[in-house]
């Protein structure tokens, strides 16, 4: 199985995680857009927050909640079940406007035309519906994950992402994947499932 990595700017993780953290905010960020979505069947529907380092975005979060949020700036900060991945129309003209205009903003935390922009010259895009939201009590590094490992094996041993360092003093050989994540995806990327994401 395969878990998501996701990149998310601070202001819309602010608004995803607000009502966990217990935050009182009017805005309450359900549904997370994307131009693509996961379609492997490995996919364990898990997905872990990248907060990016954004200012412009982080600027726009409140004052008062700028410290917490800058302790989880380039860091994974949760993550959640994506339950349901769903179509969203976008209309080419400015007339036209989804039956569900107000309830797609509402949950989106977007505006049409702030939808029209990203979307492009796209008709559609799809809508990540967040479910079982979980944030860790220390925002992880990105080096704690790894892409998911072309070479599968029982034991790593024969895998060519593993570097085996011998120490001297206990005779013991010492290893550790160097398939680990360096740079966040632009988007999202797969990566490892995690036995112990806490979600």
């Amino acid at each position: 199985m395969k878990s998501v990595l996701i990149s998310i700017q601070p202001y819309y993780v602010f608004l995803i995680i607000a009502r966990l953290m217990g935050w009182n905010i009017p805005q309450d960020k359900t549904v997370e857009v994307r131009k693509d979505f996961p379609k492997d069947s490995a996919w364990n529907k898990v997905t872990h927050i990248y907060c990016s380092k954004s200012k412009k975005s982080f600027n726009k979060i409140p004052k008062e909640y700028q410290p917490l949020m800058a302790k989880m700036l380039g860091k994974v900060v949760g993550g959640f079940v994506c339950d349901k991945v769903e179509p969203l129309y976008i209309p080419v003209s400015n007339s036209a406007t989804p039956p569900d205009k107000e309830s797609v903003e509402k949950a989106i935390c977007l505006s049409l035309g702030e939808l029209k922009e990203y979307a492009a010259d796209k008709m559609f895009l799809f809508g990540w519906h967040v479910s079982d939201l979980k944030t860790y009590d220390k925002p992880k590094e990105l080096g704690e994950f790894t892409k998911p490992c072309p070479f599968p094996s029982e034991d790593c041993t024969d895998c060519p992402h593993m570097d085996w360092d011998y120490d001297t003093e206990s005779d013991e050989e010492d290893s550790f994947c160097n398939n680990r994540i360096t740079r966040p995806p632009q988007s999202w990327m797969y990566i490892e499932e995690i036995s112990n994401y806490g979600i």
